[in-house]
């Protein structure tokens, strides 16, 4: 890689007197060379060097290139050499100053560039590790006008790549400041050898102009603002360097941050600010503090002095907030009293002053950005670190990642809430749309993201579904797990199990599918045992069995057995299921059934005891009231029987599509009013009501008393979905309808997967048919 230091500013090559070289303001004169008529008027060496641009030109067009090409291009190295052939021209006018005076003559400096006859532009090229810089001249003079445009776009597409790689290198590697005395880098000697403070030494563009100095060798330099231009507007569209003035820029720093926020080195910006209040220091002590002693401005003497007084800042902590040390200083040399009387060096000092503060206030704006980079910069960190961390869970533990992203925002150090908040929705955004997740909500609303690397997908299931039938948490995954391998499986996503080996794959799904039929078979043992004794029974039937032959034996008749053989197989069944093993709930209704604990219901053993507590005291407090019970008792058979009268009109066997069982209160009351005398016809106690809306009210309140009504939190709601789901209970419990139903859903959401709203609200509702529909189901059947 170019090494940086090609890049860096040296302030021994940079001269940088006021008035020793020319302004790297210059303007541009126009995208155009003029062939003017005073050619005649140029020196020797000038028009030797336009007649070896001419030659160089048609020698590339001779060769059929027509491509504006930077390699193409005479460079100002190779003129001392083309020079040797011209034998008209002395030893001087081949020197480097003879080609300088030369290069401004044809370039125009002295103008402007108003009637030049030639262009010149640098590119970049790499020289082993290092990156070198070659200065161009362009002539053709085939036409009175050529475009420089084309040339100058060649050279500098030639040298992106390298202009991208330094200011990249350049923003990983700082520049390298003296933390003593930072500002020594923008003082240089002038003219007279007094020791000035020049601050544009300190902007990208002064560190540019070092580098392609080089390229001129010992030919006095000659400011290239063109490319300096190029050069800046580039590192600005790149997001690399940062307008300070007009022609005064920084580079955009990478920001190295330690765990808990702080820096590990201080950012450019403010390293720029303590580079330019050390220089405007040390400026004005040698010539302000004269200047006020020689015209005794003994009150602004004073404040000055005060403010050395005061010790400067050491830590990095404390230099990462210089905004009152440089409002103090600026408050004090702002003020100065210049005397008009002190001719150009009193004016070239104010300038200078004016100048070094006009800088360090827009620096002082701009580093409330290095705050927002701050915050960036940590969330690129947490998002890398974020997202390398679930591949890793995943191959090394095989199990889903239970992801807050509020959690993991909050302990990476983002200063601003609002920050916070944005930076909670990128990283949910960014994590989710990388990798397969489930998405589960608690009762209280909150959401927890379970994450996986899905290509590791199929031992992630092989692990869950062995260790899931000990540990209840990766038991709950496993379900996680399989509705995550369902989504990706229809259509294939491509990249499931990709880092698997395919025969380890089959090999797992294999042993996944034995250990699922061992657990039904086991399943439908336990069931089997839960409703026969199987060793009661056979036991029974043969003793019995056995008995009645004995006595066919004795009686010598075939009575017994004819007799005792069903006798046996009754009594055995009848034994196997009376000696069942029985569930919690019928050992708890036995309890209850017992009378030893008379102020307990059946639903209240299992309850922790301060609550079956106050279940019993409230059951004793409101007993013997059989005129309620038996009025409610009454009351509930009126609305099972409304119920079953309605239930085939509101949810119809027949249907088209699976949602057409699915309502809302809206669709449930206009099914109603639509079948309300079917309904009526079917039971006599609505049929003498007169009151249609009475009748559709009553209705609509049996048949909600007996449905699955399943709310869509408001967080999810979408606006033309529905928000109340009420489904009939039977289709509730069934499984097969609620595979469909989900199926249903799931086709919706691939139709609308760049919906994210709408992906969140199908998502929500496969989770609740396939995971908790449970808690939807009514607790008693109307």
């Amino acid at each position: 890689m170019a090494e940086q230091d090609s890049l860096d500013i040296s302030t021994d090559n940079l001269a940088a007197d006021p008035g020793s070289g020319e302004d790297i303001k210059e303007s541009a004169a126009g995208s155009y060379i003029q062939l003017s008529d005073a050619i005649g008027s140029l020196s020797p060496t000038a028009r030797c060097i336009l007649d070896e641009l001419k030659d160089w030109h048609k020698r590339i067009e001779k060769h059929g290139s027509r491509e504006k090409h930077a390699s193409y291009l005479l460079t100002l190295d190779k003129i001392p050499e083309a020079l040797g052939k011209y034998t008209n021209l002395s030893g001087q006018s081949k020197s480097d100053v003879g080609i300088y005076q030369a290069l401004r003559q044809i370039l125009d400096l002295d103008h402007r560039g108003q009637n030049r006859v030639a262009y010149a532009y640098p590119y970049l090229i790499r020289t082993g590790s290092k990156i070198a810089s070659k200065i161009a001249l362009i002539a053709p003079q085939k036409e009175n006008k050529t475009d420089t445009i084309p040339y100058r776009q060649a050279c500098f597409n030639f040298s992106q790549e390298l202009v991208k790689m330094l200011l990249e290198n350049r923003g990983k590697k700082g520049r390298n400041w003296d933390e003593q005395n930072p500002g020594m880098l923008l003082m240089q000697k002038n003219k007279e050898g007094q020791l000035w403070l020049y601050p544009k030494l300190g902007c990208l563009e002064s560190e540019v102009s070092s580098l392609v100095r080089k390229g001129f060798g010992n030919v006095p330099y000659i400011p290239m603002t063109d490319f300096l231009q190029d050069f800046v507007d580039y590192a600005k569209n790149e997001n690399l360097a940062l307008a300070i003035l007009n022609d005064y820029h920084i580079v955009i720093d990478e920001l190295e941050i330690h765990a808990d926020g702080s820096f590990k080195k201080l950012p450019e910006a403010v390293n720029q600010i303590l580079a330019q209040l050390d220089g405007l220091e040390t400026f004005t002590k040698e010539h302000l503090v004269r200047i006020a002693k020689e015209n005794n401005y003994r009150a602004f003497l004073e404040r000055y002095d005060g403010y050395f007084s005061e010790p400067k800042p050491t830590t990095n902590e404390e230099k990462m907030n210089p905004e009152e040390r440089v409002k103090n200083f600026l408050s004090i040399i702002e003020t100065f009293p210049y005397p008009t009387d002190k001719g150009n060096l009193g004016l070239a000092v104010k300038e200078t002053v004016e100048l070094s503060c006009k800088i360090l206030k827009r620096l002082i704006e701009e580093k409330g950005s290095v705050l927002h980079r701050k915050d960036d910069n940590i969330y690129s960190s947490l998002k890398q670190a974020v997202m390398a961390k679930i591949p890793a869970h995943t191959k090394n533990n095989h199990t889903l990642l239970k992801i807050d992203f509020e959690e993991e925002v909050e302990t990476a150090g983002i200063t601003s809430e609002e920050k916070a908040k944005e930076y909670v929705k990128r990283l949910k955004d960014d994590v989710l749309s990388d990798f397969s997740y489930y998405e589960e909500r608690n009762a209280s609303g909150q959401v927890n993201y379970y994450v996986v690397d899905h290509g590791y997908m199929a031992a992630v299931i092989h692990k869950l579904s062995f260790e899931g039938r000990s540990n209840p948490e990766l038991k709950k995954q496993l379900e996680f797990a399989k509705i995550i391998n369902h989504r990706l499986s229809n259509p294939k996503h491509p990249e499931l199990n990709g880092k698997l080996k395919p025969d380890s794959i089959g090999k797992m799904n294999v042993e996944v599918r034995n250990m699922e039929h061992e657990e039904e078979e086991r399943a439908k043992s336990e069931e089997m045992k839960s409703r026969f004794n199987v060793v009661a029974g056979v036991l029974t039937f043969v003793v019995s069995t056995l008995i009645f032959v004995t006595a066919a034996y004795y009686l010598k008749s075939a009575v017994p057995i004819f007799f005792g053989v069903p006798f046996s197989i009754a009594t055995g069944f009848f034994l196997a299921i009376f000696f069942r093993e029985k569930t919690a709930q019928e050992i708890r209704e036995d309890i209850k059934n017992s009378g030893k604990f008379p102020g307990l219901t059946s639903t209240d053993w299992g309850k922790p005891s301060h609550v079956v507590s106050s279940s019993g005291s409230s059951s004793l407090s409101g007993g013997g009231d059989d005129d309620s019970s038996g009025t409610t008792k009454e009351k509930e058979e009126k609305l099972a029987h409304i119920v079953k009268a309605a239930d085939n009109f509101v949810f119809p066997k027949k249907f088209n599509k699976i949602v057409e069982k699915v309502l809302d209160p809206k669709s449930l009351k206009k099914r109603i009013y639509e079948n309300l005398d079917n309904i009526k016809r079917n039971n006599m106690t609505l049929a003498k009501e007169k009151d249609d809306d009475k009748v559709a009210s009553t209705v609509e309140y049996a048949v909600l008393q007996s449905v699955s009504t399943i709310q869509i939190p408001p967080d999810i709601v979408v606006s033309d979905q529905l928000a109340t789901l009420i489904i009939n209970r039977n289709d509730m419990k069934s499984a097969l309808f609620r595979s469909q139903l989900a199926d249903y859903y799931r086709e919706e959401m691939n139709k609308k997967k760049f919906d994210k709203k709408l992906v969140k609200y199908y998502t929500f509702l496969i989770n609740t048919l396939e995971m908790e529909y449970y808690k939807y189901l009514p607790k008693k059947r109307v």
